[in-house]
C-alpha cells in the first residue's frame, strides 16, 4: 500500500491538499482561540462597566443626595444622567477597560473617596484579569510558534533529501 501512494502523482496530490486542509482548519482554530480571548475581555468591561454605572448611581443616591459635593463625582462630572443609553454603554465600557488594563488615560477617572477605593480594587483585580489573558495569549502564540517550527524543520528535511 505504501509503495502504491508513492508512486501514484494523484495521491501524492491529495496528501498536499489534504496537507493543507489541516492546516488551515489549525490556524482558523487559533485565530478561534483569540477571537474568544477578545470576546472574553469585551464581556467582563461590558459587565464592570455596568456595575460601575450601579455602584455610582447608588452612591449618588445614598452620600451626596442633596449635597453640594455632588458635582464631584463621576455620575454629575461626566454627565452620566444626561447621555443616551448607547452613549453611556460607551463610555463606561470604555471607563472599565481601560481600568482594567490599568492604561487609565485619565479622560474618565473617579472624582469622590469613595469612587477611587472601589477603583483601587478595579485595578487590582484589572492585573490578575490581564495576567490570565496575556498568558493565555501568549500560550496560542507558543503553540502557534510550535507548530511552524515543525514544518519548518519538515521543509528543511525534504530539502535535504532533494539535494541527496
Amino acid at each position: 500500500m505504501e509503495k502504491i501512494i508513492q508512486d501514484d502523482p494523484v495521491e501524492a496530490e491529495n496528501i498536499s491538499v489534504d496537507n493543507n486542509k489541516i492546516s488551515a482548519l489549525i490556524y482558523t482554530n487559533f485565530i478561534m482561540k483569540i477571537f474568544k480571548l477578545v470576546i472574553i475581555i469585551l464581556n467582563i468591561s461590558y459587565f464592570l462597566g455596568f456595575f460601575w454605572y450601579i455602584f455610582c448611581d447608588l452612591t449618588m443616591e445614598i452620600f451626596y443626595d442633596g449635597h453640594s459635593d455632588a458635582d464631584s463625582t463621576f455620575m454629575t462630572n461626566f454627565g452620566i444622567k444626561d447621555n443616551s443609553n448607547f452613549h453611556n454603554t460607551v463610555v463606561l465600557t470604555y471607563f472599565s477597560f481601560t481600568s482594567l488594563s490599568t492604561v487609565g488615560f485619565g479622560d474618565y477617572a473617579p472624582r469622590s473617596d469613595v469612587e477611587r477605593v472601589v477603583c483601587s480594587f478595579i485595578l487590582m483585580f484589572g492585573v490578575s484579569i490581564f495576567s490570565y489573558f496575556m498568558g493565555n495569549f501568549i500560550e496560542i502564540l507558543d503553540q502557534y510558534q510550535n507548530l511552524n517550527a515543525e514544518l519548518d524543520d519538515a521543509d528543511n528535511l525534504a530539502m535535504f533529501f532533494g539535494v541527496l
